[in-house]
């Protein structure tokens, strides 16, 4: 004889909910007392998906046919996705598993029974989405405000109680490594300082990271990316809206605080130079590091980036151009006995989840070469190539510097207590004026040109880098093809 399941989730522990116990016993009642029962429990699991771990085993125990038939106390205990309750059901029918509520009474064995049971399950997703968007809600709220969201405070801070708007919350306050962390920012402006340098010299003196682990360029760059650290003003906050950042400013502005940024975990997150969809947010704690250092960290870095993504092509045009397909490391040039090779850089440092890619140098080179030669066929046929003229970093900073400018100057004008209104809206006129004839120039400087290209053979190594660079977002490569990414 067949046992019948009994399963149980509670994601909850509210006065409101049902415990564990009361739909432990609610199901018991429709089991006649001869039959073999197993109670399989889910305590502090979301409906969202399958991801439980009673659920699996009761799942596993379906498959061996050790069960006949499952009990809930309610459709939304077993699954408040559709998809997943769907697939649950179809489960129990190949399995000959008879599947009950104790709540929703009705026999499941009729179409319309099915349908029901459908039904209930569209509004129970509903329910649990309504409920998430809530909280989401009420988190962007809080997050506006300043209030603490949660999660381990940033290297170099610590959390203390505090009171906003008279509601009790943490705050951020320097912690015994603040000193450290504030020194890395100045260490890193130095011309002979790198993060790999700064790194190793903490790693060698035994300074660690929170989480106890050695320090990483890529965890200190995020360091030094994170403006919870820089005393911000105007022109931070410049910075911060030209990378996509939603400003959540007060008025006025405070001084030296530093700034949030939060984002819905919904949104896909790009990286640290890529913040729309993301809210900056005035913090209520004061920051360690000027906004001038900051700032000049933040050059620095991407300066930085921009000479590891181009690749200096000194050993082949193809390098900062061609990628591994698996794990996405870019591919460095490498002399072999025989040959040089492009080689996937998580496969020198063993991280690549496959073996990783390897191409000869010169056969890649060469079967790259044919389609870009193709290609610029075409483009002399239709009188050269266009070439985009990226605008001078300069202009955009201070772009975005006057409009940010301009911007606190029209809320002043809202502020009784405030200057006098006449200076204030001639002033705001002023930068208007200045903020369009900087744009003018940014789009005159970013205005695409057209150069003339000679043939393909003819193109040195720096002009094949132009022409690739052009043509192509990159090339992604395995160990058999290569993949070519057109613009």
């Amino acid at each position: 004889m067949r046992e019948t399941a009994i399963y149980l989730r509670q994601s909850v522990d509210r006065a409101d909910s049902v415990s564990l116990e009361t739909q432990e016993a609610l199901c018991r009642q429709d089991i006649p007392p001869e039959t073999p029962v197993n109670v399989y429990s889910d305590r502090g699991y979301s409906g969202k998906n399958t991801d439980r771990p009673a659920l699996r085993k009761m799942l596993d125990d379906v498959h061996s046919g050790k069960i006949g038939r499952v009990l809930v106390y309610k459709l939304d205990r077993i699954s408040r996705n559709l998809a997943d309750f769907t697939q649950l059901l179809r489960d129990f029918e190949t399995h000959q598993v008879e599947f009950c509520s104790y709540s929703e009474r009705f026999e499941t064995a009729t179409p319309m029974g099915q349908a029901m049971q459908s039904l209930l399950m569209v509004f129970a997703q509903l329910e649990r989405e309504t409920i998430s968007g809530c909280v989401r809600d009420a988190a962007f709220s809080r997050a506006k405000m300043g209030f603490d969201t949660g999660g381990p405070p940033p290297a170099g801070f610590c959390k203390i109680p505090a009171e906003i708007l008279g509601k009790h919350t943490h705050i951020l306050a320097p912690d015994s490594n603040a000193p450290q962390i504030a020194q890395a920012f100045s260490a890193y402006l130095k011309a002979d300082s790198s993060l790999t340098s700064l790194c190793k010299m903490w790693n060698e003196a035994g300074f660690r990271t929170r989480r106890g682990g050695k320090w990483s360029p890529n965890t200190l760059c995020r360091v030094l990316r994170n403006p919870v650290y820089v005393q911000a003003d105007a022109k931070v906050y410049a910075y911060l809206s030209a990378l996509g950042a939603e400003l959540c400013l007060p008025e006025p502005l405070p001084q030296r605080r530093g700034v949030y940024l939060y984002a819905d975990r919904q949104i896909p997150r790009t990286g640290t130079t890529d913040l729309h969809g993301v809210l900056a947010i005035c913090a209520p704690h004061e920051g360690l590091i000027a906004p001038e250092i900051w700032l000049a960290c933040q050059k620095k870095l991407t300066e930085s980036r921009k000479k590891r993504t181009r690749g200096t092509g000194e050993k082949s045009w193809l390098s900062g151009c061609i990628y591994c397909a698996r794990c996405g490391s870019a591919m460095t040039v490498v002399h072999g006995r025989h040959a040089d090779y492009l080689i996937c850089g998580g496969k020198k440092r063993g991280k690549c989840s496959g073996t990783g890619a390897v191409w000869r140098k010169d056969t890649a080179e060469q079967i790259v070469g044919v389609l870009l030669a193709e290609q610029l066929q075409l483009l002399r046929e239709t009188g050269g190539m266009p070439v985009q003229q990226p605008a001078q970093t300069a202009l955009r900073e201070k772009r975005d510097a006057l409009h940010l400018r301009r911007e606190l100057l029209l809320r002043e004008l809202t502020n009784p207590a405030g200057a006098a209104p006449a200076l204030l809206a001639e002033a705001a006129a002023r930068l208007r004026q200045e903020e369009t004839q900087l744009c003018s120039a940014i789009e005159a400087a970013e205005r695409p040109q057209r150069i003339n290209l000679p043939e393909w053979e003819e193109c040195d190594a720096a002009m094949r880098k132009t022409v690739l660079q052009t043509l192509l977002h990159g090339i992604s490569a395995d160990g058999d093809t290569l993949y070519l990414l057109l613009k």
